[in-house]
C-alpha cells in the first residue's frame, strides 16, 4: 500500500452575518467611499463646461528681446580733403604729427576721414613708430588739429 496524499478537503465555513453599525462595517464603508470618489481631471472637457473652480493656466512668459546695439556709423559721404585751423589742406596718404599715448610726438599717415554726427570732421591715421612694449595700431584726430611734420 502506498502512502500518497491524493487530495485534501477543507471544510467550508458558512459566512457569518455582519451586524449593522459594527466597526468592521464602518471601515468597509469608509474605504468604499474613498475608492468611489471620482478624481477630477484638470482641463477635461467636462470641467471646462461647468465653469466653476476651473483654474486656467497662465500664458507662457516670453523672454524680453535684447535691445540691438548700434553698429559702426556708416560713412555717408566720402571726404577726400580737409583743412586744418591754419588753412593747410590735408588728404589721405599725407604724413602728420600726432601726440602718442606715451607723451611724445610721432609721425603718422592719414588713411581716411569721416564726419561725426555733430558735424566735425575727423582724420583716421596709422602711427609709423611705436614703443617696443606698446601696441598702438591706429588713432583719430580732429581735422582742425592736424599738423605737418
Amino acid at each position: 500500500m502506498s502512502h500518497e496524499i491524493i487530495a485534501i478537503r477543507r471544510p467550508v465555513r458558512p459566512k457569518q452575518p455582519i451586524e449593522q453599525n459594527s466597526p468592521q462595517e464602518e471601515l468597509q464603508e469608509q474605504t468604499k467611499s474613498k475608492v468611489e470618489k471620482p478624481n477630477p481631471i484638470k482641463n477635461s472637457p467636462s470641467s471646462r463646461k461647468e465653469g466653476t473652480n476651473v483654474r486656467q493656466l497662465p500664458k507662457p512668459i516670453s523672454k524680453p528681446e535684447r535691445p540691438k546695439r548700434p553698429g559702426k556709423p556708416r560713412l555717408k559721404e566720402s571726404i577726400q580733403q580737409v583743412t586744418n585751423a591754419d588753412g593747410k589742406v590735408f588728404s589721405s596718404g599725407d604724413k602728420i604729427l600726432v601726440s602718442a599715448p606715451w607723451s611724445s610726438m610721432v609721425e603718422a599717415e592719414i588713411t581716411g576721414f569721416y564726419k561725426s554726427p555733430e558735424g566735425s570732421i575727423w582724420a583716421i591715421f596709422l602711427p609709423q613708430k611705436s614703443l617696443p612694449k606698446w601696441k598702438w595700431e591706429k588713432g583719430c584726430i580732429r581735422a582742425e588739429l592736424l599738423k605737418q611734420p
